[in-house]
């Protein structure tokens, strides 16, 4: 069953959507809908849709935001853009996000028809070429993955070849050491391993087929811890060999793609000023002190503010509890959240939840 969730604070907009969808014909059977992005994000983690169609301009969680999280938390889903605004800014965040198509209201019904087939055609083709990659793996396994997916995020990130090749290699020799390892937990952390660099290509604006051409990306079975560990090394080598020839084909240091980047990755706990020096190669004295004169102010001052106001958005919906909130706005330590939330606003979280 294909579900789909509409997301617009336009009721008349969804009940058009709903009367020219031809949904039966295409198989999907269940429509929810939400007035907001924060009613939209509450329904996608509770209801798991395959399908979500967005407005961009809604009141708190506008469609910006929905697009950015969902494109980084929920990668599976299909995203359609129904927006009455032929905006640039809008569109550029509907393409990072891997919206498959941005319809222009008044919907017209052929071209949403023809998005949405696409769309389950889609859905249907990752259905047969999934193995079993999502059955459930024993508990040593899957703390072993967790400890080992956030170095492995950093050094990409770092464009750091040797120390990502170096934590992969030891994660794997930690692996031979447990037990459970059959063809199910291989395919699992292949596909772990390739939702990682999907991530890092949507952040760093990537087209997959300019990284790795037109090889086929897909679960090898059979193959031995050893090889699979060598496969795994050399994709990530190869995505860091394409960022550092797109670095130095740039030349200059380009503080509005900086600025960009911030936008698109604030949410990410360990982005600093040391992570975004080495990734645009600079040094950070350099970074600081020309973001300041650009913008008016450093540049973990900005991350700052732009984490404070995602959080304050958040809290004033009412609709997630402050830790959730916190992990959210990219603060792993909650006590650390409040002391900084405190400095910002002058008033802690639940004070500004309480009015």
């Amino acid at each position: 069953m294909i579900k789909t969730l509409l997301v617009d604070d336009e009721k008349w907009t969804r009940e058009t959507i709903k009367q020219f969808g031809k949904w039966q014909e295409y198989g999907i059977e269940a429509i929810e809908e939400a007035a907001d992005g924060q009613e939209g994000l509450k329904l996608i983690e509770q209801w798991s849709p395959d399908i979500v169609i967005t407005d961009m301009k809604m009141p708190g969680v506008d469609g910006m935001e929905l697009l950015r999280i969902v494109a980084e938390r929920f990668p599976q889903i299909k995203l359609i853009v129904a927006s009455g605004y032929d905006d640039f800014h809008y569109m550029r965040q509907a393409i990072r996000s891997k919206a498959n198509e941005y319809l222009l209201k008044p919907i017209n019904a052929n071209e949403l028809n023809l998005t949405l087939e696409k769309c389950v055609k889609e859905i249907h083709h990752q259905s047969r070429q999934q193995l079993t990659p999502f059955s459930f793996l024993n508990k040593d396994i899957s703390t072993l993955l967790m400890d080992y997916k956030k170095p492995i995020i950093s050094f990409l990130d770092e464009l750091n070849t040797e120390g990502f090749e170096n934590a992969m290699e030891r994660f794997f020799n930690e692996l031979k050491e447990v037990d459970g390892i059959d063809n199910h937990a291989l395919a699992k952390i292949e596909h772990e391993f390739i939702l990682i660099l999907e991530a890092q290509m949507i952040k760093n604006d990537c087209n997959v087929q300019e990284v790795y051409k037109n090889e086929e990306l897909s679960y090898d079975s059979g193959l031995s811890l050893e090889l699979i560990m060598k496969k795994h090394q050399d994709l990530g080598k190869r995505y860091v060999e394409y960022m550092l020839q797109v670095k130095k084909r740039k030349g200059r240091v380009d503080l509005q793609e900086i600025k960009e980047y911030i936008e698109r990755n604030f949410t990410e706990s360990h982005l600093s000023l040391d992570v975004l020096a080495n990734k645009f190669f600079v040094s950070k004295e350099y970074l600081s002190k020309a973001f300041k004169a650009m913008y008016e102010c450093n540049i973990t001052e900005y991350i700052v503010s732009r984490r404070m106001e995602y959080a304050k958005k958040l809290i004033e919906a009412n609709e997630l509890q402050i830790k959730s909130i916190a992990q959210m706005a990219g603060y792993e330590d909650l006590s650390y959240f409040y002391r900084v939330f405190k400095k910002y606003f002058k008033i802690s979280p639940g004070e500004m939840r309480q009015g």
